[in-house]
């Protein structure tokens, strides 16, 4: 050990080694780390320092643990960056293949929060949506979407079934929306949601809901998508320095 890593917390240095690793591709997707045991006499290191180090990986999403079978590279988690174009669109420029799968799709009356998103009275009829949301074949995570009803009963088949509704909407308005308010949260899954997102009760979702709005029609679309943790994050930068005219 050189004298300068002395003053290095050991959990940072194996932290370190490992991330490295990993972000060189020794380490690649799906691959098992060396054990717990392993880990702490090459360190010279306890096993709680070895675990401390190993949670850090896993709230950065570079590995995952599995009782009982030991700790393996995670799968790179989907970057969303931009909110103008979609995620899908986005994920295609990347070359990505993205595709849904269609779970519910119904009449039903708006009411509560779903009303006041749409700027409707309550008990109005719309239209409901809800898809699986994949990319390259893996569940990334589902959508819910609350349409009025004169675009809900203009859908085809083919966007209900596998289109992004940025463009569906933008097809039988003849434009797209103008003004989105984004909000996002964490949360983890419930039972219900876990058969749907192809993962465990509990584990962490990023849970983005939205209101699409086109000028002068108002609200177009009250929307709610749940991500996996594991497999997706926003990313996004803001300046304060006007873009040039």
């Amino acid at each position: 050990m050189r004298s300068e890593d002395s003053f290095i917390p050991i959990y940072y240095r194996l932290e370190k080694y490992l991330r490295d690793q990993i972000l060189s591709g020794a380490l690649r997707p799906g691959d098992l780390v060396a054990p717990e045991s392993q880990l702490a006499q090459q360190f010279g290191a306890s096993r709680m320092t070895v675990r401390q180090a190993l949670s850090r990986l896993v709230f950065d999403g570079l590995v995952v643990r599995h009782r009982g079978r030991g700790t393996f590279v995670a799968q790179p988690r989907l970057e969303h960056t931009y909110i103008f174009p979609s995620f899908e669109e986005e994920m295609q420029a990347r070359g990505a293949r993205t595709s849904h799968k269609l779970l519910d799709m119904r009449a039903v009356r708006a009411e509560g929060k779903v009303a006041e998103s749409l700027g409707i009275p309550e008990g109005t009829p719309i239209t409901m949506l809800q898809r699986q949301r994949l990319v390259d074949g893996q569940v990334v995570g589902y959508e819910l979407r609350y349409l009025p009803k004169r675009i809900g009963e203009a859908l085809t088949q083919d966007e209900i079934h596998s289109q992004p509704m940025v463009r569906a909407v933008m097809r039988i308005l003849g434009k797209t929306h103008t003004r989105l308010s984004l909000r996002v949260s964490s949360s983890v899954v419930r039972r219900e949601e876990a058969k749907i997102l192809e993962t465990k009760v509990g584990t962490p979702v990023l849970v983005r809901e939205h209101i699409w709005y086109v000028e002068p029609d108002g609200p177009v679309q009250y929307g709610k998508s749940i991500f996996r943790g594991d497999r997706y994050q926003m990313c996004l930068e803001f300046t304060s320095v006007p873009p040039a005219p």
